[in-house]
Protein backbone atom coordinates (compact mmCIF):
# COMPACT_ATOMS: atom_id res chain seq x y z
CA UNK A 1 0.00 0.00 0.00
CA UNK A 2 0.94 3.59 -0.79
CA UNK A 3 2.12 5.30 2.36
CA UNK A 4 2.63 8.93 0.50
CA UNK A 5 5.37 11.19 0.49
CA UNK A 6 7.94 10.93 3.27
CA UNK A 7 7.78 14.23 5.61
CA UNK A 8 10.55 16.18 4.67
CA UNK A 9 9.38 16.18 0.77
CA UNK A 10 6.17 17.64 2.25
CA UNK A 11 8.09 20.00 4.26
CA UNK A 12 9.82 20.60 1.19
CA UNK A 13 6.59 20.94 -0.88
CA UNK A 14 4.76 23.53 1.56
CA UNK A 15 7.65 25.42 1.80
CA UNK A 16 8.08 25.75 -1.75
CA UNK A 17 4.10 26.43 -2.31
CA UNK A 18 4.56 29.05 0.39
CA UNK A 19 7.10 31.06 -1.09
CA UNK A 20 6.36 30.84 -4.22
CA UNK A 21 4.13 33.92 -4.65
CA UNK A 22 7.17 36.03 -3.01
CA UNK A 23 9.52 34.54 -5.29
CA UNK A 24 7.54 35.05 -8.49
CA UNK A 25 6.72 38.89 -7.26
CA UNK A 26 10.80 39.24 -6.96
CA UNK A 27 11.02 38.17 -10.42
CA UNK A 28 8.31 40.19 -12.02
CA UNK A 29 10.70 43.28 -12.83
CA UNK A 30 8.24 45.96 -11.04
CA UNK A 31 10.97 48.30 -9.28
CA UNK A 32 10.60 47.63 -5.43
CA UNK A 33 8.43 49.97 -3.68
CA UNK A 34 9.61 51.72 0.24
CA UNK A 35 9.65 49.17 3.10
CA UNK A 36 6.58 49.69 4.38
CA UNK A 37 4.61 48.79 1.36
CA UNK A 38 7.03 45.96 0.51
CA UNK A 39 6.68 44.50 4.22
CA UNK A 40 2.74 45.01 3.85
CA UNK A 41 2.62 43.41 -0.01
CA UNK A 42 4.69 40.75 1.34
CA UNK A 43 2.56 39.38 3.93
CA UNK A 44 -0.40 39.70 2.21
CA UNK A 45 1.38 37.41 -0.46
CA UNK A 46 2.67 34.74 2.43
CA UNK A 47 -1.07 34.90 3.98
CA UNK A 48 -2.78 34.60 0.23
CA UNK A 49 -0.26 31.36 -0.29
CA UNK A 50 -1.15 29.56 3.55
CA UNK A 51 -5.07 29.73 2.61
CA UNK A 52 -4.63 28.09 -0.60
CA UNK A 53 -2.42 25.30 0.93
CA UNK A 54 -5.11 25.01 4.18
CA UNK A 55 -7.44 23.42 1.33
CA UNK A 56 -4.42 20.86 0.03
CA UNK A 57 -3.48 19.44 4.05
CA UNK A 58 -6.66 19.51 5.23
CA UNK A 59 -8.87 17.01 2.65
CA UNK A 60 -7.90 13.47 4.19
CA UNK A 61 -5.01 13.06 1.20
CA UNK A 62 -3.07 10.27 2.13
CA UNK A 63 -0.20 11.80 -0.35
CA UNK A 64 0.52 14.07 2.98
CA UNK A 65 -0.50 12.60 5.53
CA UNK A 66 -0.12 8.96 4.95
CA UNK A 67 3.76 8.65 6.81
CA UNK A 68 2.89 11.63 9.08
CA UNK A 69 -0.16 11.17 10.41
CA UNK A 70 -3.37 13.21 9.98
CA UNK A 71 -3.37 14.19 13.78
CA UNK A 72 -0.02 16.15 13.03
CA UNK A 73 -1.27 17.56 9.93
CA UNK A 74 -4.52 18.79 11.07
CA UNK A 75 -2.21 20.60 14.16
CA UNK A 76 -0.15 22.07 11.02
CA UNK A 77 -3.63 23.21 9.61
CA UNK A 78 -4.44 24.99 13.09
CA UNK A 79 -1.32 26.33 13.74
CA UNK A 80 -1.04 27.45 9.53
CA UNK A 81 -4.10 29.22 9.82
CA UNK A 82 -3.05 31.20 13.23
CA UNK A 83 0.05 32.16 10.99
CA UNK A 84 -1.85 33.40 8.09
CA UNK A 85 -5.02 34.99 9.84
CA UNK A 86 -1.75 37.55 12.10
CA UNK A 87 -0.15 37.81 8.17
CA UNK A 88 -3.60 39.23 7.07
CA UNK A 89 -4.51 41.70 10.39
CA UNK A 90 -0.67 42.82 9.76
CA UNK A 91 -0.69 43.49 5.76
CA UNK A 92 -3.19 46.76 6.22
CA UNK A 93 -1.00 47.29 9.16
CA UNK A 94 2.38 47.10 7.65
CA UNK A 95 1.44 50.51 5.00
CA UNK A 96 0.42 52.29 7.67
CA UNK A 97 2.87 51.74 10.10
CA UNK A 98 5.82 54.51 9.79
CA UNK A 99 2.45 56.92 11.02
CA UNK A 100 1.48 54.66 13.51
CA UNK A 101 4.64 54.53 14.94
CA UNK A 102 5.32 58.41 15.21
CA UNK A 103 1.67 59.45 15.74
CA UNK A 104 -0.24 56.42 16.71
CA UNK A 105 -3.88 58.64 16.51
CA UNK A 106 -2.75 59.52 12.89
CA UNK A 107 -1.85 55.96 12.01
CA UNK A 108 -5.03 54.66 13.14
CA UNK A 109 -6.96 57.30 10.87
CA UNK A 110 -5.25 56.43 8.10
CA UNK A 111 -5.45 52.84 8.40
CA UNK A 112 -9.68 52.73 8.69
CA UNK A 113 -9.05 55.59 5.20
CA UNK A 114 -7.11 52.84 3.74
CA UNK A 115 -9.53 50.31 4.52
CA UNK A 116 -12.77 52.05 3.90
CA UNK A 117 -11.97 52.41 0.44
CA UNK A 118 -14.59 50.87 -1.57
CA UNK A 119 -11.80 49.23 -3.74
CA UNK A 120 -10.45 47.87 -0.56
CA UNK A 121 -14.18 45.73 -0.18
CA UNK A 122 -13.19 42.30 -0.84
CA UNK A 123 -9.78 42.36 0.80
CA UNK A 124 -11.95 43.89 4.29
CA UNK A 125 -15.00 40.75 3.35
CA UNK A 126 -12.00 37.86 3.04
CA UNK A 127 -10.34 39.14 6.41
CA UNK A 128 -13.64 39.10 7.85
CA UNK A 129 -14.51 35.37 7.00
CA UNK A 130 -10.76 34.28 7.62
CA UNK A 131 -11.46 35.45 11.35
CA UNK A 132 -14.55 33.67 11.48
CA UNK A 133 -13.18 30.91 10.32
CA UNK A 134 -10.21 30.79 13.10
CA UNK A 135 -12.79 32.01 15.71
CA UNK A 136 -15.63 29.19 15.21
CA UNK A 137 -13.64 26.49 16.54
CA UNK A 138 -12.84 28.09 19.89
CA UNK A 139 -16.24 29.43 20.25
CA UNK A 140 -18.72 26.46 18.54
CA UNK A 141 -19.09 24.67 22.04
CA UNK A 142 -20.28 27.75 23.47
CA UNK A 143 -22.42 28.19 20.19
CA UNK A 144 -23.73 24.59 20.80
CA UNK A 145 -22.55 24.37 17.45
CA UNK A 146 -23.36 20.62 16.38
CA UNK A 147 -20.03 19.20 14.81
CA UNK A 148 -21.26 18.63 11.46
CA UNK A 149 -23.18 21.97 10.97
CA UNK A 150 -19.67 23.66 12.19
CA UNK A 151 -17.62 21.72 9.60
CA UNK A 152 -20.03 22.45 6.53
CA UNK A 153 -19.61 26.53 8.20
CA UNK A 154 -16.16 25.98 8.20
CA UNK A 155 -15.57 24.88 4.59
CA UNK A 156 -17.99 27.54 3.16
CA UNK A 157 -16.50 30.19 4.89
CA UNK A 158 -12.71 29.36 3.79
CA UNK A 159 -13.88 28.78 0.03
CA UNK A 160 -15.55 32.60 0.38
CA UNK A 161 -12.04 33.76 1.95
CA UNK A 162 -9.65 32.30 -0.33
CA UNK A 163 -12.37 33.62 -2.92
CA UNK A 164 -12.68 37.04 -2.07
CA UNK A 165 -8.51 37.33 -1.45
CA UNK A 166 -8.11 35.87 -4.55
CA UNK A 167 -10.09 38.84 -6.42
CA UNK A 168 -8.42 41.64 -3.92
CA UNK A 169 -5.17 40.54 -4.66
CA UNK A 170 -5.78 40.34 -8.96
CA UNK A 171 -7.75 43.95 -8.52
CA UNK A 172 -5.32 45.58 -6.13
CA UNK A 173 -2.38 44.14 -6.13
CA UNK A 174 0.66 45.59 -7.39
CA UNK A 175 2.49 42.25 -8.54
CA UNK A 176 -0.43 40.30 -8.83
CA UNK A 177 -1.38 41.93 -12.25
CA UNK A 178 1.79 40.14 -13.87
CA UNK A 179 0.92 37.11 -15.83
CA UNK A 180 2.92 34.55 -13.96
CA UNK A 181 1.77 35.27 -10.41
CA UNK A 182 -1.50 36.21 -11.39
CA UNK A 183 -1.74 32.32 -13.35
CA UNK A 184 -0.42 30.99 -9.55
CA UNK A 185 -3.32 32.74 -7.64
CA UNK A 186 -5.81 31.55 -10.36
CA UNK A 187 -4.18 28.04 -10.26
CA UNK A 188 -4.26 27.74 -6.22
CA UNK A 189 -8.15 28.63 -6.43
CA UNK A 190 -8.72 26.51 -9.25
CA UNK A 191 -6.94 23.37 -6.78
CA UNK A 192 -9.04 24.74 -3.64
CA UNK A 193 -12.04 24.23 -5.34
CA UNK A 194 -11.33 20.84 -6.71
CA UNK A 195 -9.74 19.16 -3.27
CA UNK A 196 -13.31 20.74 -2.10
CA UNK A 197 -15.57 18.94 -5.13
CA UNK A 198 -13.25 15.69 -4.35
CA UNK A 199 -13.34 15.21 -0.13
CA UNK A 200 -17.62 16.21 -0.57
CA UNK A 201 -18.53 15.14 -3.93
CA UNK A 202 -16.66 12.75 -5.98
CA UNK A 203 -14.79 10.80 -2.81
CA UNK A 204 -18.58 9.86 -1.31
CA UNK A 205 -19.88 9.45 -4.44
CA UNK A 206 -17.31 6.72 -5.40
CA UNK A 207 -17.40 5.60 -1.42
CA UNK A 208 -21.30 5.04 -1.63
CA UNK A 209 -20.54 2.88 -4.94
CA UNK A 210 -18.64 0.23 -3.05
CA UNK A 211 -21.47 -1.23 -1.15
CA UNK A 212 -20.97 -1.11 2.06
CA UNK A 213 -23.40 -2.31 3.74
CA UNK A 214 -23.91 -3.36 8.06
CA UNK A 215 -22.93 -6.69 8.95
CA UNK A 216 -23.98 -6.81 12.19
CA UNK A 217 -24.08 -4.97 15.96
CA UNK A 218 -23.53 -6.20 19.22
CA UNK A 219 -22.86 -4.90 22.56
CA UNK A 220 -19.10 -6.44 23.67
CA UNK A 221 -18.69 -4.45 27.01
CA UNK A 222 -20.20 -1.60 29.46
CA UNK A 223 -20.18 1.54 27.15
CA UNK A 224 -18.31 -0.75 23.88
CA UNK A 225 -19.69 -1.87 20.71
CA UNK A 226 -18.54 -3.99 17.74
CA UNK A 227 -19.46 -2.65 14.22
CA UNK A 228 -19.12 -5.03 11.60
CA UNK A 229 -19.81 -4.06 7.86
CA UNK A 230 -19.16 -6.32 4.61
CA UNK A 231 -19.63 -4.99 1.07
CA UNK A 232 -20.76 -6.89 -2.42
CA UNK A 233 -17.03 -7.38 -3.71
CA UNK A 234 -14.90 -10.36 -2.26
CA UNK A 235 -11.79 -8.34 -2.71
CA UNK A 236 -10.94 -7.74 1.16
CA UNK A 237 -10.45 -3.99 2.50
CA UNK A 238 -6.53 -3.24 2.11
CA UNK A 239 -5.59 -1.60 5.21
CA UNK A 240 -2.79 -1.43 7.45
CA UNK A 241 -3.43 -3.07 10.59
CA UNK A 242 -3.77 0.09 13.34
CA UNK A 243 -5.38 2.27 10.77
CA UNK A 244 -8.73 4.37 10.90
CA UNK A 245 -11.37 4.77 8.64
CA UNK A 246 -13.95 7.74 8.19
CA UNK A 247 -17.85 6.05 8.91
CA UNK A 248 -20.86 7.66 7.81
CA UNK A 249 -23.89 5.48 7.97
CA UNK A 250 -26.84 5.88 6.79
CA UNK A 251 -27.72 9.01 4.35
CA UNK A 252 -25.79 11.21 5.87
CA UNK A 253 -23.99 14.57 4.44
CA UNK A 254 -20.28 14.13 3.48
CA UNK A 255 -19.44 16.14 6.55
CA UNK A 256 -21.37 14.08 9.08
CA UNK A 257 -18.89 10.94 9.52
CA UNK A 258 -17.00 9.95 12.69
CA UNK A 259 -13.34 8.03 12.46
CA UNK A 260 -13.06 5.00 14.00
CA UNK A 261 -10.50 2.21 14.13
CA UNK A 262 -10.21 -0.51 12.41
CA UNK A 263 -10.07 -3.91 14.92
CA UNK A 264 -10.28 -6.85 12.17
CA UNK A 265 -6.77 -7.65 10.94
CA UNK A 266 -6.04 -7.15 6.93
CA UNK A 267 -6.96 -10.13 5.15
CA UNK A 268 -10.46 -10.57 6.46
CA UNK A 269 -13.24 -9.70 4.35
CA UNK A 270 -15.36 -7.85 6.66
CA UNK A 271 -14.50 -4.68 8.56
CA UNK A 272 -14.74 -4.77 12.62
CA UNK A 273 -14.58 -1.47 14.80
CA UNK A 274 -14.97 -0.91 18.18
CA UNK A 275 -17.32 2.13 19.18
CA UNK A 276 -17.40 3.63 22.69
CA UNK A 277 -20.39 5.42 23.54
CA UNK A 278 -19.37 9.20 23.73
CA UNK A 279 -22.05 11.13 21.73
CA UNK A 280 -25.47 10.57 20.23
CA UNK A 281 -24.57 8.77 17.25
CA UNK A 282 -22.57 6.15 19.19
CA UNK A 283 -25.29 6.09 21.96
CA UNK A 284 -27.71 4.97 19.02
CA UNK A 285 -25.75 2.27 17.72
CA UNK A 286 -27.83 -0.46 18.87
CA UNK A 287 -30.85 0.61 16.91
CA UNK A 288 -28.78 0.60 13.59
CA UNK A 289 -30.28 -2.25 11.29
CA UNK A 290 -28.71 -4.78 9.63
CA UNK A 291 -28.02 -4.20 5.75
CA UNK A 292 -27.98 0.12 6.66
CA UNK A 293 -25.88 1.44 3.49
CA UNK A 294 -22.31 2.95 5.07
CA UNK A 295 -19.83 4.85 3.46
CA UNK A 296 -15.75 4.22 4.35
CA UNK A 297 -13.19 6.79 3.66
CA UNK A 298 -10.21 5.26 4.54
CA UNK A 299 -7.68 3.65 5.19
CA UNK A 300 -6.23 6.66 7.53
CA UNK A 301 -3.35 7.02 9.84
CA UNK A 302 0.53 6.37 10.46
CA UNK A 303 -0.25 4.11 13.61
CA UNK A 304 1.14 0.89 11.58
CA UNK A 305 3.65 -1.34 11.33
CA UNK A 306 6.13 -1.49 8.60
CA UNK A 307 6.60 -3.99 6.22
CA UNK A 308 8.74 -6.94 7.31
CA UNK A 309 9.45 -5.67 10.88
CA UNK A 310 11.42 -7.50 12.97
CA UNK A 311 11.95 -5.43 16.44
CA UNK A 312 9.85 -6.88 19.46
CA UNK A 313 6.57 -5.53 19.81
CA UNK A 314 5.63 -3.83 22.93
CA UNK A 315 1.22 -3.49 22.28
CA UNK A 316 -0.75 -0.84 24.97
CA UNK A 317 -3.88 -0.22 25.01
CA UNK A 318 -6.47 1.65 27.32
CA UNK A 319 -10.12 1.77 26.94
CA UNK A 320 -11.26 2.65 23.26
CA UNK A 321 -7.51 2.15 22.13
CA UNK A 322 -7.88 -1.59 22.33
CA UNK A 323 -9.14 -1.23 18.69
CA UNK A 324 -6.34 -0.53 16.45
CA UNK A 325 -3.85 -2.64 18.90
CA UNK A 326 -6.40 -5.42 18.82
CA UNK A 327 -6.10 -5.71 14.64
CA UNK A 328 -2.16 -5.24 15.10
CA UNK A 329 -2.46 -8.63 17.64
CA UNK A 330 -3.98 -10.21 15.58
CA UNK A 331 -1.99 -9.54 12.50
CA UNK A 332 0.88 -10.40 14.59
CA UNK A 333 -0.43 -14.10 14.95
CA UNK A 334 -1.41 -14.23 11.77
CA UNK A 335 1.98 -13.77 10.28
CA UNK A 336 3.55 -15.69 12.84
CA UNK A 337 5.91 -12.60 13.59
CA UNK A 338 9.21 -13.79 15.07
CA UNK A 339 9.95 -11.45 17.64
CA UNK A 340 8.86 -10.88 21.02
CA UNK A 341 5.47 -10.14 21.11
CA UNK A 342 4.01 -8.58 24.49
CA UNK A 343 0.84 -6.56 25.33
CA UNK A 344 -0.71 -4.51 27.99
CA UNK A 345 -4.52 -3.35 28.43
CA UNK A 346 -5.93 -1.55 30.86
CA UNK A 347 -9.75 -0.50 31.75
CA UNK A 348 -11.58 1.29 34.22
CA UNK A 349 -13.83 -1.88 35.18
CA UNK A 350 -14.12 -5.32 33.84
CA UNK A 351 -17.07 -4.89 32.00
CA UNK A 352 -15.01 -2.26 29.82
CA UNK A 353 -12.00 -5.03 29.48
CA UNK A 354 -12.77 -6.37 25.98
CA UNK A 355 -11.90 -9.73 24.35
CA UNK A 356 -10.60 -10.81 26.98
CA UNK A 357 -11.19 -14.80 26.04
CA UNK A 358 -9.60 -14.01 22.79
CA UNK A 359 -6.32 -12.14 23.84
CA UNK A 360 -5.67 -14.89 26.58
CA UNK A 361 -6.37 -17.71 24.05
CA UNK A 362 -3.81 -16.06 21.24
CA UNK A 363 -1.40 -15.35 24.38
CA UNK A 364 -1.50 -19.25 24.77
CA UNK A 365 -1.26 -20.31 21.61
CA UNK A 366 1.26 -18.19 20.43
CA UNK A 367 3.36 -17.32 23.22
CA UNK A 368 2.83 -13.73 23.17
CA UNK A 369 2.65 -11.96 26.80
CA UNK A 370 -0.25 -10.46 28.19
CA UNK A 371 -0.67 -8.17 30.92
CA UNK A 372 -4.56 -7.24 31.91
CA UNK A 373 -4.98 -3.98 33.97
CA UNK A 374 -8.04 -2.82 35.81
CA UNK A 375 -8.64 -0.21 38.35
CA UNK A 376 -12.14 -0.50 40.24
CA UNK A 377 -14.40 -3.11 40.59
CA UNK A 378 -14.49 -6.84 40.05
CA UNK A 379 -11.14 -8.49 39.00
CA UNK A 380 -11.76 -11.13 35.90
CA UNK A 381 -9.28 -14.04 35.94
CA UNK A 382 -5.64 -12.85 34.88
CA UNK A 383 -6.24 -9.52 35.84
CA UNK A 384 -4.16 -7.17 38.27
CA UNK A 385 -5.61 -3.83 40.04
CA UNK A 386 -4.28 -0.43 39.23
CA UNK A 387 -3.18 1.62 36.54
CA UNK A 388 -0.78 1.32 33.64
CA UNK A 389 2.43 2.73 35.43
CA UNK A 390 6.41 2.73 35.24
CA UNK A 391 6.03 -0.29 37.22
CA UNK A 392 3.96 -2.40 34.94
CA UNK A 393 5.80 -1.12 31.80
CA UNK A 394 9.16 -2.25 33.69
CA UNK A 395 7.60 -5.71 33.57
CA UNK A 396 6.49 -5.79 30.16
CA UNK A 397 9.83 -4.92 28.93
CA UNK A 398 11.87 -7.55 31.24
CA UNK A 399 14.12 -9.59 28.74
CA UNK A 400 13.62 -7.57 25.98
CA UNK A 401 16.24 -4.73 24.58
CA UNK A 402 14.83 -1.28 24.70
CA UNK A 403 16.94 -0.41 21.55
CA UNK A 404 15.36 -3.15 19.90
CA UNK A 405 11.97 -2.28 20.44
CA UNK A 406 8.78 -0.86 19.07
CA UNK A 407 6.21 -0.15 21.13
CA UNK A 408 2.80 1.22 19.94
CA UNK A 409 0.06 2.93 22.25
CA UNK A 410 -3.31 3.92 21.91
CA UNK A 411 -5.63 5.10 24.73
CA UNK A 412 -6.80 8.43 25.95
CA UNK A 413 -5.06 10.81 25.10
CA UNK A 414 -3.48 11.53 28.56
CA UNK A 415 -2.45 7.89 29.25
CA UNK A 416 -0.27 7.92 25.64
CA UNK A 417 1.58 10.54 26.19
CA UNK A 418 2.39 9.35 30.07
CA UNK A 419 3.15 6.41 28.60
CA UNK A 420 5.45 7.49 26.16
CA UNK A 421 6.93 9.58 28.61
CA UNK A 422 7.86 6.72 30.94
CA UNK A 423 8.93 4.55 28.01
CA UNK A 424 11.20 7.26 26.48
CA UNK A 425 12.97 6.98 30.25
CA UNK A 426 13.30 3.44 30.23
CA UNK A 427 15.45 3.49 27.37
CA UNK A 428 12.79 3.67 24.25
CA UNK A 429 13.97 6.04 21.19
CA UNK A 430 11.39 8.21 20.53
CA UNK A 431 10.85 7.47 16.82
CA UNK A 432 10.48 3.63 18.33
CA UNK A 433 7.38 5.35 20.71
CA UNK A 434 4.11 5.46 17.98
CA UNK A 435 0.80 6.94 19.03
CA UNK A 436 -1.96 8.54 17.17
CA UNK A 437 -4.39 10.89 18.46
CA UNK A 438 -7.81 12.37 17.13
CA UNK A 439 -7.75 15.65 19.16
CA UNK A 440 -5.97 18.41 16.65
CA UNK A 441 -5.58 21.25 19.75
Amino acid sequence: MSRGLPPGVVAALFLAAALAPLSLAALSGEPPEALPREAGIGLGLAGLALMLLQFGHSGRFETYSGRIGIDRTMRLHRAAALALVAMALLHPVAFVSPALLSAPAHGLELLWRLLARPRMATGVAALLCLCLVVALPLMRHRLGLPYPAWRALHAALGLAAVALAVEHALSVGLYSEAGPLKGFWLAGFGLAVCALVWSWGIKPWLAARQGWRVAGVRRIGEEYWELTLRRPSPEPFAFAAGQFAWLAVGRRAPWNDNPFSIASAPGERDLAFVVHEAGDFTRSLGDIAVNTPVRVDGPHGAFRLEEGEQRAILLIAGGAGIAPVLAIWRHLARTGHVAPVRLVYGAQSAGKLLYREELAATAAARGFGLTLKVEEGDLPEGATRGRIDRATLIEALRGLDARRTLALICGPRPMMLAVAAELEALGLPPSAILYETFVYA
